[in-house]
């Protein structure tokens, strides 16, 4: 019974691990935080300023001049997003499936430890397993265009016309970051179902051999 009780909690924990990782992912999709830039006018450089901040699917451009500001919204609508289209969409891909697995882990973790009978933890397992493998694949589809691009400029083309540059001041954002939290949150209930599995051999072994006592033990009665 005791290890019952703590192979039940060990999965009842992913519970609140999958729950974990849906939010960190939808609001990884859902703010505008993957990339923060700063930028400056090369012609101007004491009297220019700019602030540059973008998610998957929208963003915000402000450019800051002695004798005024210029505010830009930043959509992939309008094509004006600054990564290029294989980079957002495969993120946003991945993090899909992941969100769906997770939501799948979420269930299977439900029924798990609210289940009377013995039930197979590899389900669970391998949900969480996909939640970490499209997490990954969507920080290295992101880290790959950051490096490439990003990084060295996330202004337009006629940005570039007026001598702006945002070169080498560009950092991953708190979106970026959340997702880099879900991957760690899946692999940490991947541990804990791995220790409820293990768990699990010595269940069969003493269970039976504790109902071969019980029956004994009626039979003589």
């Amino acid at each position: 019974m005791k290890l019952n009780l703590f192979k039940r909690s060990m999965i009842f924990a992913t519970f609140f691990g999958a729950c974990l990782c849906i939010a960190l992912i939808v609001a990884s999709l859902g703010t505008t935080h993957w990339v923060d830039a700063r930028a400056r006018r090369l012609s101007n450089t004491l009297e220019s300023e700019g602030r540059i901040n973008f998610g998957l699917f929208e963003g915000h451009k402000k450019l800051i001049l002695k004798y005024g500001q210029r505010d830009y919204d930043l959509s992939i609508k309008a094509g004006t997003h600054p990564a290029r289209r294989w980079a957002w969409c495969g993120t946003a891909a991945q993090l899909a499936v992941a969100l769906a697995a997770s939501g799948g882990a979420c269930v299977l973790a439900a029924l798990g430890s609210a289940a009377r009978t013995r039930c197979s933890p590899r389900p669970l397992l391998v949900c969480n397993c996909a939640t970490v493998l499209f997490t990954l694949g969507a920080i290295a589809v992101w880290l790959t265009e950051y490096f490439l691009r990003l990084q060295h400029n996330v202004m337009s083309d006629e940005d570039l016309a007026n001598t702006w540059t945002s070169d080498q001041t560009a950092d991953l954002g708190l979106s970026f970051w959340l997702v880099v939290a879900a991957t760690i949150t899946a692999f940490v209930n991947n541990v804990c179902i791995l220790i409820a599995m293990a768990d699990g051999r010595d269940m069969e072994t003493i269970a039976p051999a504790l109902e071969e006592k019980v029956n004994g033990a009626i039979m003589l009665y």
